[in-house]
Order: C-alpha cells, then structure tokens, then sequence
C-alpha cells in the first residue's frame, strides 16, 4: 500500500502521533461500560458475553500500552501486536455496540462514546500502521548503512 500517511492530523510526527493515540485509546477503555452484573460466567449468554467482551477490553488495552512503549523505542514488533489486536478489536465492535444496546440497554451517552470510540480506534489503527511501516524502513535502512565490522579470519568473514 503505498498511499500512507507521513503525518497524524497533517501537523503531528507519526511517532507523536502514535504516542498521543495510546493515550486517548487508555482513556476510552478506561471509559467503559462497567460489568453488569455479578452473575456467575458461562451460566448465561449475558455472562459468557461479558467476560469475551472483558477479555477483549483487557487485550486492546495492553495493546495500546505496548503502542505507547513503541512510539518511545520505534520497535515495529510492538506496533504489530497493537495492529493485530486493534483490528480483532474493531472486527468485533459492532457486535459490542448491539449487546450494549439490546442486552446492557446501554444509555445514549454509552452508545456515542462507544461509536467514537470506534472511529478513533479506525483512524488511530491506520496511523499505527503507518508508523509501523516507517519504523520497519528505518530499520532497513540502518542495517543497509552500517557495514559489518569483521575481523580477517573470523567465522563471519569467510576468510
């Protein structure tokens, strides 16, 4: 794909950008619907719904750390994880946003924040994969620069 962005917001590095998108996506999951009840799990679709929806919440959450440490260390594995996680984690919003509104009846404030918190998560993935190809060049590219320092008659000489 080389229509990427070279910049978050048209004004931000893709590094800051990353480190500010972390942040704001911490804040969302911190945001979220409360569990609902104190049922015991797997007895009920509500409860096995709740703990996956959990699960899910716990795992993007960790991912989103780990996209703020890479934005410090440039480390493209990092960003990966947060770039697979994020996108099981968009797959299965829309059916959250439907058990939040039908089985939690989720209140009007719940269901905006929910729906823009998706569409940051949307925009946020495609800086994060951005980063994660610039971060990968960069790599390439530092590689290519530094000529191995090998000593005459090493194993890695072949000499």
């Amino acid at each position: 794909m080389r229509c990427r962005l070279r910049k978050c917001c048209f004004v931000i590095s893709l590094q800051v950008g990353c480190m500010i998108s972390a942040l704001i996506l911490v804040f969302f999951e911190l945001l979220g619907v409360p569990l609902r009840s104190a049922e015991p799990c797997c007895d009920s679709f509500e409860g096995i719904l709740v703990v996956v929806y959990r699960v899910m919440e716990i795992l993007h959450f960790v991912g989103c750390l780990m996209l703020f440490v890479a934005s410090f260390l440039k480390a493209s594995a990092l960003v990966f994880i947060y770039l697979f996680i994020s996108c099981i984690h968009i797959l299965l919003f829309p059916a959250f946003l439907v058990a939040e509104i039908m089985v939690w009846n989720a209140d009007i404030i719940d269901i905006v924040l929910t729906i823009s918190g998706l569409l940051l998560s949307i925009y946020f993935w495609i800086v994060a994969y951005a980063f994660y190809h610039k971060c990968k060049e960069e790599l390439v590219e530092d590689v290519n620069l530094v000529p191995a320092q090998r000593k005459k008659g090493s194993i890695l000489s072949g000499v």
